[in-house]
């Protein structure tokens, strides 16, 4: 099957996707036959913040209206964010992504959703942060995110707690009636350090670059580009994509392997 046959008549939901990754991913659909709907908080086909309970009613609502009954892929890729909502955002508004738009994967003969995750998922995680997410108990996750920036803890501690929550919600949603027993394939894409505005911070810096292409096995393939990761993810919600659900993928030159090697297993 050709590229143009997995997303021909097809329609997508992208978030995030005025930029990044997101871009990249909706550009790759729109290049392949399909129809994308993007969100965003700027040039896109439906305005949403995420991070907020309204946004995320918008974002329903708006793809509702424009995907004439049908959609047939999900791609829940907004995320990042200044550390105040950085929990809001990562896991609440990704989590509210998936299930707000799963009642209309229904209609489509070959229903699929994936979340953007990060490496960052490896890093040092907050217990009460994971288990309030987890627990869907976003007051009780935005109070212990507040308290613990303000102790001074690094706020890449609750961007990795909330996709450390992410990568289990997902493992356990996945096989669930709700998704599983409808025929959705639902996965998580974690990627590496990519070429994006957003990992502008890191690779702008000489120091902070080289120690993080030390930590990958394909040094040539460090930073990564959104394409390479558009091109995966699209995948993921194409119409071949029938047997892969419940899956957390890294796509991130090696840096998951080297980090964890076989104690993983």
């Amino acid at each position: 099957m050709t590229t143009s046959q997995q997303h021909a008549e097809r329609t997508y939901a992208v978030t995030g996707a005025a930029s990044g990754i997101g871009a990249a991913t909706a550009a790759c659909l729109r290049a392949a036959g399909a129809r994308v709907i993007g969100c965003d908080l700027r040039d896109v086909e439906v305005v949403a913040d995420l991070a907020s309970v309204d946004g995320r009613i918008a974002l329903v609502e708006g793809v509702a209206r424009r995907c004439g009954g049908k959609l047939d892929g999900v791609v829940a890729n907004a995320g990042g964010g200044p550390p105040q909502t950085m929990l809001a955002l990562n896991f609440f508004g990704a989590t509210a992504t998936l299930e707000g738009l799963r009642p209309l994967l229904a209609a489509s003969p070959a229903p699929r959703a994936v979340a953007v995750s990060s490496i960052s998922a490896l890093a040092q995680f907050d217990p009460e942060l994971v288990a309030a997410c987890l627990a869907g108990n976003e007051p009780a996750a935005l109070e212990a995110g507040r308290r613990a920036l303000e102790a001074g803890r690094a706020p890449l501690e609750l961007y990795g707690s909330a996709k450390h929550a992410l990568h289990r919600w997902v493992r356990t949603a996945a096989c669930e009636p709700r998704w599983a027993g409808t025929g959705i394939p639902l996965n998580v894409i974690a990627p590496g350090v990519i070429d994006t505005p957003a990992a502008a911070y890191l690779l702008s810096n000489p120091v902070l670059r080289d120690q993080l292409a030390r930590r990958v096995a394909l040094q040539r393939a460090y930073p990564g580009r959104p394409e390479q990761i558009a091109a995966l993810l699209a995948w993921c919600v194409s119409a071949e994509n029938s047997l892969m659900t419940g899956q957390v993928v890294f796509a991130d030159a090696g840096f998951e392997a080297l980090a964890r090697g076989e104690a993983v297993w």
